[in-house]
């Protein structure tokens, strides 16, 4: 007992290095032959199956908050912007102006109509190198009349024409959703539907506001989903899983190039409906269960195909309030194929590793035991707190050490600011995505000891509160487990030890509207791409 407490007071790399390695190589290898062994039954291998749906469901849906969260923000931007400047479908120069950059910026976004309770409606969109707008406006045109406009790159007017036509903006579906905005809902979106202009599959994000004449406008985002589907389709966790995009009513929105045509341009993308018992397209076949069946959504399911077995789930993305599903299909021997291609080497290399296991623990034991001094520290013995701070200030900051003046208090401004506790927040999570670490806060760069007197709270009871109320809200408390603060003081100065150890599972700092991921790179806090986190995690967890 009395050598675990040594290892929990140790720093939190040597206490998960010596975890893995002499505490858990054995009981992994023995559990290892027992797991292989399982694996030959039928749950285990429908576990497995669960698990590589889940981790593609979670690819799938981080795909959608990277493509859908800059329109929606996009959108709502540019309605405030519209506010604004009282825009209307008679302001072309304007309307272009704004939106060009923004359909350059984010090519899933194929047009952007503006349309008003007057019955007038812009339209603008990509037309190879060039823009393309199109204008209805009864008295100026006519009735059944519309009005084309050809823009070059840097929006000059290349040439326009009239055509007759029996479209009318306030018949779209759009335009009649757009109408059930509010301050609760200030966006909504259709259902997967054929684009009248450009027949390609997608859905449309619309919101809306009245100017001070009580007309009403709305503001649409046409966003192509084929695109999207491709991109989907080319992103999968395992050899043989597939991901796909489909509407509540079981229309999957089908890449381009597809030879499955219903609704749409083969060359653009298209949407089809399944039905055919006889079709051999597996994403078909896992629809077409789901609606003949009325499986629940969230629930994973299957279905049998040419004596294979395949598992598939179809769940709503939320970007959309459940106005499209995606689904993921994985085949059950996938994992299975992998295990028997590997087993002689795989029950070959557990003989022999538990033979050694106990040689190479007691080796690890003896070399860790020579290096356990040389480790930075990532927690201190309470009982020595003079002596420990002494020794941490010594060191300097580091990957598992990080100084802080105060915990709120911008001492150049003399107020408490916001960005002063997201800098030391920003430590934490970088501490617990990493190998864990102590942050000081009452300790300047220049390790002089200042005190957190200047942060005025009343009592340590009112540090403490502080500090859970922040803990909560831009990290979570689910990881205050891995947290530990100690308040005490040294030459008669306050100062707030925070000891973290590394987390079992990827923390993020919530600020705003952001979800940042943060790892410790010598001592600096680094945030990351989202591509680069995803690796990270598959890496490490």
């Amino acid at each position: 007992m009395t050598l675990i407490k040594n290892f929990i007071n140790s720093t939190t790399t040597v206490r998960n290095r010596l975890t893995r390695d002499i505490t858990l190589l054995v009981l992994l290898l023995i559990s290892l032959f027992v797991v292989l062994s399982y694996l030959y039954s039928k749950q285990v291998q429908d576990d497995i199956t669960q698990a590589i749906i889940s981790a593609a469901e979670e690819m799938v849906i981080d795909k959608n908050h990277q493509i859908f969260n800059p329109i929606s923000n996009n959108l709502t931007l540019s309605r405030k912007w519209a506010q604004l400047e009282q825009l209307n479908t008679t302001k072309q120069n304007v309307f272009n102006k704004r939106f060009i950059p923004i359909l350059e910026t984010l090519p899933q976004i194929s047009s952007v109509i503006l349309a008003s309770s007057e019955g007038n409606e812009y339209f603008f969109t990509r037309q190879d190198e060039n823009w393309l707008s199109r204008h209805t406006n009864p008295e100026q045109y006519g009735d059944g009349i519309v009005h084309w406009q050809l823009w070059s790159s840097n929006n000059s007017l290349i040439k326009e024409w009239e055509e007759d036509t029996d479209y009318q903006p306030h018949e779209r579906p759009w335009y009649q959703l757009g109408l059930k905005t509010n301050e609760e809902n200030p966006i909504l979106w259709t259902t997967p539907y054929s684009f009248y202009t450009q027949q390609i599959p997608g859905v449309t994000g619309v919101t809306s506001w009245k100017d001070e004449i009580k007309t009403t406008y709305v503001l649409a985002f046409d966003v192509s989903l084929a695109d999207i589907a491709q991109s989907l389709s080319n992103n999968s966790i395992g050899k043989k899983d597939i991901s796909y995009l489909i509407s509540p009513s079981g229309e999957v929105i089908l890449p381009p190039g597809h030879k499955h045509i219903v609704k749409g341009a083969g060359n653009k993308g298209s949407l089809y409906v399944p039905g055919d018992a006889n079709s051999n397209y597996v994403i078909f076949d896992s629809v077409n269960n789901w609606l003949k069946n009325k499986s629940l959504l969230d629930k994973p399911s299957s279905f049998s195909r040419n004596g294979i077995l395949w598992w598939y789930k179809i769940f709503p993305l939320d970007t959309y309030q459940n106005s499209i599903y995606a689904g993921v299909i994985v085949p059950e021997k996938e994992l299975f194929d992998i295990i028997n291609e590997n087993i002689t080497f795989i029950l070959t290399g557990i003989a022999f590793l538990i033979i050694i296991a106990v040689g190479m623990a007691n080796i690890l034991v003896k070399k860790y035991a020579h290096q356990l001094k040389d480790v930075p520290k990532t927690s201190i013995l309470a009982q020595d707190f003079t002596n420990e701070i002494y020794e941490l200030l010594r060191l300097g900051e580091s990957e598992t050490l990080e100084f802080k003046s105060t915990m709120r208090k911008n001492l150049k401004t003399g107020k408490n600011g916001k960005e002063i506790e997201i800098a030391w927040l920003k430590g934490l999570v970088g501490f617990m995505n990493t190998h864990g670490g102590i942050l000081l806060i009452g300790v300047d760069d220049d390790a002089n000891i200042l005190g957190i007197e200047e942060d005025e709270f009343d009592n340590e009871d009112k540090i403490l509160l502080h500090f859970k109320n922040l803990l909560s809200q831009h990290i979570g408390l689910e990881f205050s487990n891995s947290i530990n603060l100690i308040i005490n003081q040294i030459e008669g100065k306050t100062i707030l030890v925070i000891e973290c150890e590394r987390a079992e599972r990827p923390t993020f700092l919530y600020n705003k509207n952001n979800e940042d991921f943060y790892i410790r790179s010598g001592p600096a806090s680094v945030k990351l791409s989202v591509s680069k986190v995803l690796k990270y995690v598959r890496n490490r967890y």
